[in-house]
């Protein structure tokens, strides 16, 4: 039987509507989730929005890849979850979602919903510290502390970082790291300077995390890395840096760029020093079920589903208070 799902819908103009669309039959092998929290992805759903480059999108797409919710209803095949059993998969925000069974993950009774939807986008961060290869007493810079370099932060300092050291343009964002354990927390206009006065970061930290997504950001990243270091390009970059001179800044000073984008994880197996995306997945929720990464600061705004509009207003002014913002559908 079909049934109509309210989605967040974005139309080419940058308005949001939330609209009625008819979900497929489940398959043998799905489920169907009745939705209860989804969170923003800041980055992604205001590149969408704007239309910034960096994205390919055929309009009016349906936006969300962290949802939170009951499972309500069974395909044939499906035996690992049982009717009732609160899930988190990467579907989208709408007040029901089919997805497959195996791409879902029970919840444990230690997360709370709001919690567990962070599990996508600390999936994200952990790629920064994964494709690093961060080893325990190495100083790490996070540049940019938005959501996703706050997340990156406290996991880096779960990953054994020392110091570690959050630079950014807003005083908030930087008062809030320092709640979340940042060891150091520096401005960036003067973070070049500054961070060679920390001790330990003599010549610069050895791992930089760039997490604002501004192409501008790669050069101050490298200025900041130590000889020889290595810069995780965590933000999703939308647009191409200018003038930026390769020679000085990365062939002369040995510098590594890695780029940390979460569909850079195995689709199936995992092997030695890579990692699937399903079971980043997993340990983001264990990290949060274990309280080592606290998510309860990161929360700025809820809405209720017919305030999404309002949430994206927001997310479009990009307004550096705003952190995680969760949409909540009512059951």
């Amino acid at each position: 039987m079909s049934l109509q799902s309210n989605h967040i819908l974005f139309d080419e103009g940058g308005s949001v509507t939330l609209a009625p669309l008819t979900l497929p039959p489940l398959a043998s092998d799905e489920v169907m989730i009745v939705t209860s929290k989804t969170l923003i992805s800041p980055g992604t759903e205001r590149a969408m929005l704007l239309r910034l480059p960096g994205l390919k999108v055929k309009y009016p797409p349906t936006a969300g890849y962290s949802n939170v919710g009951r499972v309500v209803e069974l395909g044939a095949d499906v035996t690992s979850l049982k009717l009732g059993d609160r899930v988190a998969s990467r579907s989208r925000h709408a007040t029901h979602v089919v997805a497959k069974a195996a791409d879902c993950h029970p919840l444990s009774g230690e997360l709370t919903d709001e919690e567990a939807a962070f599990f996508q986008l600390l999936a994200i961060a952990l790629q920064a510290l994964r494709k690093t290869r961060l080893e325990l007493g190495e100083g790490c810079a996070v540049l940019g502390v938005g959501l996703v370099g706050q997340l990156a932060l406290q996991v880096a300092r779960v990953a054994g970082a020392l110091p570690t050291v959050a630079i950014d343009r807003d005083d908030g964002r930087l008062k809030l790291a320092e709640r979340l354990g940042a060891d150091y927390c520096l401005h960036a206009e003067d973070a070049a300077d500054q961070i060679r006065g920390i001790e330990g970061l003599a010549t610069g930290p050895p791992v930089v995390i760039e997490a604002t997504g501004n192409p501008a950001a790669l050069e101050p990243a490298c200025q900041i890395a130590a000889f020889g270091g290595r810069i995780a390009l965590l933000g999703s970059t939308r647009g191409a840096a200018e003038n930026f001179d390769f020679y000085k800044q990365v062939h002369k000073r040995g510098i590594t760029l890695i780029g940390a984008h979460i569909s850079t994880t195995y689709r199936a197996a995992a092997a030695p020093g890579w990692w699937t995306q399903h079971g980043e997945q997993r340990t983001a929720l264990r990290l949060l079920a274990a309280k080592r990464v606290d998510v309860a600061p990161l929360i700025t705004h809820r809405f209720p589903s017919a305030d999404a509009p309002e949430a994206y207003q927001i997310l479009t002014r990009w307004d550096p208070g705003a952190m995680g913002m969760v949409i909540d559908w009512g059951t």
